[in-house]
């Protein structure tokens, strides 16, 4: 009999393991994307969902206050806040030329956009503040305040992620990439032979 407990104890024991060995797995797949990337030693939440892979896409909707809270990996609720860097650049996938004053820029040259998103900062979160008319040549308007700025029509198009959104930990060892288009909240997609016609209304 006491042969019997000793067994089932070591398999028991063996099995816990197993489980915690599984757990760790788990957790290391999650923080490094499936493997493929670095373990994530920082990251961001948005909307109750985690953001865990260094370059992702995200639609903002506009007239909306939209809150993402920063977190590190093994922090406590008693851990001093370590700080972090956020800001909102030109995606330089989406370059076009735009007119300040009748002077000709390039976007992708353009630089610090933050200003025009209302971005509030606190220790473990940050806001960005969208009023309704928000518009690309709202943004670079706010880049040149007092001056007339033109943008191509067919550049102001809310839906190809003109922005992007860097947020990185306080030394920069970690740092996300979030391609934003901003605008009215999209409530569905009809495909047509030719084009791809996003539907929705006003926020």
């Amino acid at each position: 009999m006491q042969t019997k407990g000793k067994t089932a104890a070591k398999i028991i024991g063996i099995i816990l393991v197993l489980l915690l060995l599984a757990g760790l797995v788990a957790i290391i797949y999650k923080f490094t994307n499936g493997f493929n990337e670095d373990f994530k030693t920082f990251y961001v939440e948005y909307d109750g969902e985690q953001i865990l892979t260094t370059e992702s896409e995200m639609h903002l909707v506009s007239g909306n206050t939209h809150r993402f809270d920063v977190k590190y990996t093994f922090d406590t609720e008693n851990t001093e806040p370590k700080g972090y860097n956020v800001k909102i650049v030109p995606n330089a996938q989406r370059d076009f030329d735009f007119t300040v004053d009748g002077e000709r820029y390039l976007y992708s040259k353009q630089g610090d956009m933050t200003a025009a998103f209302g971005l509030k900062k606190s220790d473990t979160y940050f806001e960005l503040v969208l009023p309704e008319d928000f518009s690309l040549e709202y943004a670079l308007q706010s880049c040149y305040p007092g001056k007339e700025v033109v943008v191509p029509e067919e550049a102001d198009t809310g839906n190809l992620q003109p922005y992007m959104l860097v947020i990185s930990s306080y030394n920069d060892s970690v740092v996300y990439h979030i391609a934003l288009s901003v605008g009215a909240e999209v409530t569905g997609v009809e495909l047509d032979p030719d084009h791809i016609i996003f539907t929705g209304s006003q926020a």
